[in-house]
């Protein structure tokens, strides 16, 4: 049986996201969980929080508590480099990071994946059946949009063509299945685009954009990078 590290932005364990990826990875993986925001009390996290009007490296995520909280790229970044320190400390044989976002490199002993470059190769691949690449985008909030934009339209060759905002973390999943809908007509593909998002906001938004008489597939950043991930571990 390998190990792997799942290193979550927020704060584990990710009792939301954990169950989806054990199902897809197979009894084979043991999964071990540590967050970034582990070690913080609350008015350490708070301290995190980006500047009002940011529109910049913006991030949320989900603490153990099941509240969430956003903060900033930079910020989180060293404690996400601690968190993998950990993981592999747990006995690690590879390590995860949870998070669509794009981040640097790390340092690492073991391989260590993102599920960001994953779900974009991913993304690549599926909409090269589409003559458009048209590509629909949910975002927990509205200052990631611009950032979600420019990264899958290069790192995944999409063209986006249309953002919505609704937050897994606080949100309804009718909310977030609206959102998606409201894409529909215009995209050949609509990705949900935070880890935060699992299969019953998937599943939601397929009704959705069918009900609302464009059924096309809607997938999540999770899905795409854990799937991809299965084939190797």
């Amino acid at each position: 049986m390998s190990t792997l590290a799942v290193i979550t932005i927020g704060q584990a364990p990710r009792v939301d996201v954990t169950p989806e990826l054990a199902a897809i990875l197979g009894e084979g993986v043991r999964l071990v969980e540590h967050g970034a925001l582990d070690p913080l009390d609350a008015g350490a996290i708070a301290a995190l929080a980006p500047p009002a009007g940011a529109t910049e490296g913006v991030l949320t995520s989900r603490l153990r508590d099941g509240s969430h909280a956003v903060f900033t790229h930079a910020g989180v970044e060293p404690l996400l480099a601690d968190a993998i320190a950990r993981g592999e400390a747990d006995g690690a044989d590879a390590t995860l990071i949870i998070c669509g976002s794009h981040f640097p490199e790390f340092p690492h002993a073991r391989p260590l994946f993102t599920l960001e470059p994953l779900a974009c190769a991913a993304m690549r691949g599926l909409l090269s059946g589409f003559p458009g690449r048209r590509l629909g985008v949910v975002a927990p909030l509205a200052e990631q949009v611009d950032e979600a934009v420019v990264r899958w339209r290069d790192r995944a060759g999409a063209q986006v063509s249309g953002t919505a905002v609704a937050s897994p973390y606080t949100d309804s999943v009718q909310a977030i299945a609206h959102a998606a809908a409201s894409l529909a007509a215009s995209s050949d593909l609509v990705v949900l685009d935070c880890a935060g998002y699992g299969r019953e906001a998937a599943s939601a938004a397929r009704r959705a954009c069918a009900e609302s008489g464009s059924p096309v597939p809607v997938v999540t950043v999770r899905t795409l990078g854990a799937h991809v991930l299965a084939s190797l571990l």
